[in-house]
């Protein structure tokens, strides 16, 4: 049990992005207080080499020493950093952490189970009492899936369907799709998961839920709590894929550096619902950082 006011950092590196977020743990829960995030892309061109470049190490490097310099500034007495899909599957994936650890960051590497298990714990923190429920995290590297009944965990896997690694296959959208619904029938029991609420985290599904406000007139709310239908979503997909990466930059609520993965992304989404036969999916903007402080404040 953590102390009154104490403050807690957790910093999630994944394969496309780097986050942080920073809360003081009283006794009611957690209180935000500063979040960063910067997009590295420290899993490109793992799937074709099988190891992190030397170039990525260092952007991701640089990414986190100003994160490690935001913590000192907010004077953060704990700090849980953790790598996932990206580090996990390179060949120097221990260098990388090493060279993290060095910077005075107690990085370590999760497995795809302790990867779902706090994006899950997030999930249920903002959307407890599900009957059936499916929480979805698509990150650049891969795709975390937990399946829960009445809090009973059920199902566990973790796809290689992340964002960076799809859109380094370089296939048109209808066989990028037909790839996608090959590996999730394999993993998911239609008959099991038909009609379960669906809860997305991760960049995709905060990218989604930013440019339906953003259609709406609205930016830069939080997006936790933004419910957005299968067919709002197929329209997005539609609509992305016929533009280019830089037409894409233009897109309200869609971050230009997501441009060039945001396809591959929603396409994973889209598949994920349909799979399911989901109308919508409600959307965590916290996901596996949150679930990671929510761990360490002993937080249920």
């Amino acid at each position: 049990m953590t102390e009154q006011g104490e403050r807690l950092a957790a910093i999630d590196v994944g394969s496309n992005t780097i986050l942080l977020l920073i809360a003081e743990h009283p006794p009611a829960g957690l209180s935000i207080i500063d979040e960063a995030e910067d997009q590295p892309r420290l899993g490109a061109g793992l799937s074709g080499s099988g190891r992190l470049s030397p170039a990525a190490m260092d952007r991701s490097l640089q990414t986190l020493i100003r994160m490690h310099d935001i913590c000192r500034s907010h004077r953060v007495q704990r700090i849980g950093a953790v790598a996932t899909a990206a580090v996990r599957d390179a060949e120097n994936g221990g260098e990388f952490v090493e060279r993290v650890r060095a910077l005075g960051l107690p990085l370590q590497i999760i497995s795809p189970e302790t990867e779902a298990a706090l994006a899950y714990r997030s999930a249920v923190y903002h959307f407890p009492g599900g009957e059936r429920t499916l929480v979805a995290d698509i990150g650049g590297g891969s795709l975390e899936l937990i399946g829960a009944s009445r809090a009973s965990i059920e199902l566990t896997h973790s796809l290689p369907l992340g964002a960076v690694r799809l859109t380094e296959l370089a296939l048109p959208l209808a066989d990028l799709r037909h790839h996608v619904r090959r590996a999730l029938d394999q993993a998911l029991p239609r008959h099991l998961w038909s009609g379960a609420g669906v809860i997305g985290s991760g960049g995709t599904f905060a990218t989604l839920a930013a440019m339906a406000q953003a259609e709406c007139g609205l930016t830069g709310q939080p997006v936790t709590g933004v419910e957005i239908s299968t067919k709002e979503i197929e329209g997005m997909l539609t609509r992305l894929s016929a533009l280019s990466p830089e037409q894409r930059r233009k897109v309200p609520g869609l971050r230009p550096e997501r441009a060039d993965i945001i396809v591959a992304g929603i396409a994973v989404a889209a598949e994920l619902l349909e799979r399911v036969r989901a109308g919508s999916v409600r959307v965590n903007g916290y996901g596996l950082r949150e679930g990671l402080l929510l761990e360490m404040a002993g937080i249920e």
